[in-house]
């Protein structure tokens, strides 16, 4: 996991640097004039990370789409619950006496089945198959054709949410990790106006004290929490 180059909240930093870009309107030949490093490019590229950061809707995003994922996953794992325990009648019904074919359409198993995501994904595939193999018996013992045609559509359904579920999983993380990376950019860029205000502004405090990070932060700015993490 990414770690933060600096001690205080990301929303800190983007009013920090918000705040330095305003000076900066005033201040910018100033700096340039010292450090031809700190003129426009430097300027716009602060200006384009804080842009990204706002665009990009932080983690709080990233939660937020999961939770959809995960809802969509709880869904339909609802719905082939429910068409598992209609079809089981029809298989008890087709095979009373046949303890191994009824375990193969998973009776007495289910349960345990049910509560894993991986394991009901992995079953419902299996169990189309076997609805296929054994349906001439099923539908002789009056099972209905859409319930038996509902199983592999069902399966293919609960497999695609749980990939997009996975999917987003991968991708928060990664999108952490670019978000983490600008950030520190940008509180790379802030350091660089605040440490080169102590000379370009040497003979005044007030202007210095204009580009210093977040008071409370002066020390950590400097040396940050190695474990802190987003």
């Amino acid at each position: 996991m990414a770690k933060k180059s600096f001690n205080y909240s990301q929303e800190t930093l983007l009013q920090y640097a918000n705040d330095q870009l305003s000076f900066l309107e005033d201040d910018l030949d100033d700096f340039t004039a010292f450090d031809p490093d700190l003129g426009t490019t430097k300027r716009d590229a602060m200006a384009e990370l804080i842009q990204w950061v706002l665009n990009e809707g932080g983690d709080n995003m990233n939660v937020s789409q999961l939770s959809d994922t995960t809802e969509t996953v709880m869904n339909e794992m609802k719905n082939a619950r429910v068409m598992y325990n209609q079809l089981r009648y029809w298989v008890v019904k087709a095979f009373p006496n046949r303890k191994a074919i009824q375990r193969q359409f998973g009776v007495g198993r289910f349960g345990k089945l049910a509560d894993s995501q991986e394991a009901m994904v992995t079953f419902l595939s299996a169990l189309a198959q076997t609805i296929q193999e054994f349906r001439a018996d099923l539908e002789a013992a009056g099972a209905p054709a859409a319930l038996l045609d509902s199983v592999a559509p069902q399966a293919q359904t609960l497999l695609q949410a749980n990939n997009a579920q996975e999917k987003k999983k991968g991708s928060r993380t990664v999108d952490t990790e670019e978000r983490v990376r600008r950030l520190n950019e940008l509180h790379q860029h802030t350091k660089d106006y605040n440490n080169a205000a102590e000379f370009v502004f040497y003979d005044s405090p007030a202007m210095r004290d204009r580009y210093r990070p977040p008071s409370n932060s002066n020390v950590a700015d400097h040396e940050p929490e190695e474990t802190e993490e987003f």
